[in-house]
């Protein structure tokens, strides 16, 4: 080969430009880095979008779960209640079971209304309390009424569950069979012709002005109705409670301008009284619970064959 030929090969081989190796070099590795770094990020994002979306599931799920009562609360997990049910008869020992409380149960029982409640448990005292209210409109409770009777009782109070069982009840006494030995009575006054009665002193007791009372009296076989006008402490104690009778229309019965009228006096021991009826004049008297009820004109008879005057002593 000529020389001339062999120069011209030389001169005209490509070459390789070591600037631009390292370039392409560099080039290269700089677009390996971005890939990496672009690999984490997308990694990244789609484990951030899984999370989320593993979140949302959960939280539906939660809420549809709830909505069914099927979600267990901490309680119900961990430290669920247990039953404690108690024997009959043994009121200071419990037995402990291992049963747990239905917890979900109670949790998702709703609660009473305060509409059902009046209704159920609160209906027979929202009725009583209209009807104490109804008997007296000058004592329209039970606490009002309990002041004014422990007040004039000298240090007796009353308790306000016995106080309620004697409002409703319309006389305060009925008729007996036969006279208690309380009373003391000799054959004579057995068979006089009263009346023997049981007496409710407690329902005499809870008498205020404006109640109204019946007055049973089997003798003239009339119920008398009479309106409390006033309820007396006396200096001894004791307490006086006078009325008037009432006619069928519910006004005071009257004659000749005088009313009928009664009054009754309770003591320490004994009740006693008078009752003025268009049929006469009634004498009332009771021991404890025991009493009677006598027209006044078959207590007081004289012997024909004595003088129904005192003559005077001389000196």
């Amino acid at each position: 080969m000529s020389t001339s030929l062999q120069r011209y090969i030389q001169d005209n081989r490509p070459t390789t430009n070591p600037v631009d190796t390292q370039k392409l070099s560099v080039d290269l590795s700089a677009s390996k880095t971005l890939t990496s770094k672009q690999q984490l990020i997308n990694g990244l994002l789609m484990r951030l979008i899984l999370s989320t979306l593993c979140a949302i599931s959960f939280v539906v799920a939660a809420v549809i779960w709830w909505g069914r009562g099927a979600l267990p609360t901490a309680a119900t997990k961990s430290e669920q209640p247990i039953a404690i049910q108690r024997q009959p008869g043994a009121a200071d020992e419990q037995v402990v079971t291992s049963e747990p409380v239905n917890a979900l149960a109670a949790a998702n029982k709703p609660p009473p209304s305060i509409k059902h409640m009046a209704k159920t448990d609160g209906a027979n005292d929202a009725d009583e309390a209209d009807s104490i209210a109804a008997l007296n409109e000058d004592y329209p409770d039970l606490d009002m009424r309990l002041h004014e009777m422990n007040g004039r009782s000298a240090g007796k109070t009353y308790d306000p569950e016995e106080v309620k069982q004697v409002l409703f009840e319309e006389s305060a006494w009925e008729a007996s069979d036969k006279p208690g030995d309380e009373l003391a009575l000799s054959d004579e006054e057995i068979g006089d012709g009263r009346e023997f009665i049981q007496f409710k002193r407690l329902k005499l007791d809870s008498l205020v002005a404006g109640d109204q009372l019946d007055i049973p009296i089997n003798q003239t076989g009339k119920t008398y109705q009479a309106e409390i006008t006033q309820a007396v402490v006396n200096s001894d104690g004791s307490v006086t409670w006078n009325g008037q009778l009432m006619d069928e229309l519910g006004d005071v019965s009257s004659e000749s301008g005088s009313p009928y009228s009664v009054t009754i006096t309770s003591g320490q021991a004994i009740v006693s009284g008078g009752i003025f009826t268009p049929e006469g004049h009634f004498v009332i008297e009771a021991v404890g619970e025991q009493g009677w009820i006598a027209n006044a004109s078959t207590l007081f008879k004289f012997d024909e064959n004595k003088p129904d005057y005192v003559i005077p002593e001389t000196h």
